[in-house]
């Protein structure tokens, strides 16, 4: 098997550096029906570590020919806001194909998880799987029960409502290997212009000056993760991941790791340690009374 290509584009503008990655890969979708899923952590600004910039989704919709349907979707605490706040109802004017999805009020399906981790069956967003082409744009970020937020993580937005996300958020390390069996993603790009480093809700930027880009996601990540200066196979997801979708060998173009490496902080606020115990308590009491 053909080691998969992962570009690392050294940059400190994130729309430069998205073109650059995509056009080394010879990106370009034509004919599908697109869904674009980028990571927003509300409306704030990609220089606060939390949010992808929209520079790489325009990138993106540049090299999208002829789709007969094109979607970008989330689900965070305003999602509506969000896109406004981040000139994503800007994009419209210019990519009248494109619509908008705020996953939180879309329709849900239920699936069968074909390999179960953690549960038999999940809700998932319905209007993801009329689509043949899905490109999972995440940011690079710590996360204290997921050790790192980047394409694996990134999948979890597909989970619509709120009740629904804390059925499943305090056993995510489990979880997203029930999710992402469900939603692939052919496409896979990581914003570490500005990452954030120790706290998920708390905005700790971290100046990092990257952009990773290729169509394996498990690749992507790893690569992401070593310029965080964070070994994967430490951590008990992706070691499950590995065994479950392989190991890649790592083909890696553009930039070298040593350009651009920097070490994020991991750890969280006492105060997310008892949100988190708070999400954990609520998480059975809705198990016990929803379907799950």
């Amino acid at each position: 098997m053909k080691s998969p290509d992962v570009y690392l584009a050294k940059t400190e503008d994130a729309y430069k550096g998205a073109c650059e990655a995509l056009d080394a890969l010879k990106f370009g979708v034509s004919g599908k029906r697109v869904y674009i899923k980028p990571n927003l952590t509300g409306g704030r600004p990609s220089r606060d570590g939390l949010t992808v910039d929209t520079g790489l989704v325009r990138a993106v919709l540049e090299r999208l020919h002829d789709c007969p349907q094109i979607t970008i979707g989330e689900s965070c605490s305003d999602t509506t806001s969000a896109f406004e706040e981040l000139g994503y109802t800007d994009l419209l004017k210019e990519f009248p194909n494109v619509r908008l999805e705020d996953i939180r009020v879309s329709g849900t399906v239920w699936k069968p998880i074909p390999k179960p981790y953690h549960t038999k069956e999940m809700p998932f967003n319905a209007s993801v799987f009329d689509h043949d082409y899905i490109i999972n744009i995440a940011k690079m970020k710590t996360h204290s029960l997921a050790d790192v937020t980047l394409c694996l993580k990134n999948i979890f937005g597909f989970i619509p409502t709120r009740k629904q996300k804390l059925m499943y958020h305090p056993f995510i390390r489990k979880a997203l290997l029930d999710m992402n069996q469900i939603v692939p993603s052919h496409f896979c790009m990581v914003d570490g212009v500005w990452g954030n480093e120790f706290d998920e809700v708390q905005s700790t930027p971290k100046y990092t000056g990257a952009v990773v880009a290729g169509e394996n996601m498990l690749a992507v990540d790893m690569i992401a993760a070593e310029i965080m200066g964070i070994n994967l196979n430490n951590i008990d997801t992706y070691r499950m991941a590995f065994e479950l979708w392989g190991d890649p060998e790592i083909n890696l173009l553009g930039s070298g790791l040593d350009e651009v490496s920097t070490g994020y902080r991991q750890g969280c606020l006492f105060t997310t340690r008892l949100r988190y115990l708070k999400e954990t308590t609520a998480s059975f009491l809705y198990r016990a009374v929803n379907r799950h």
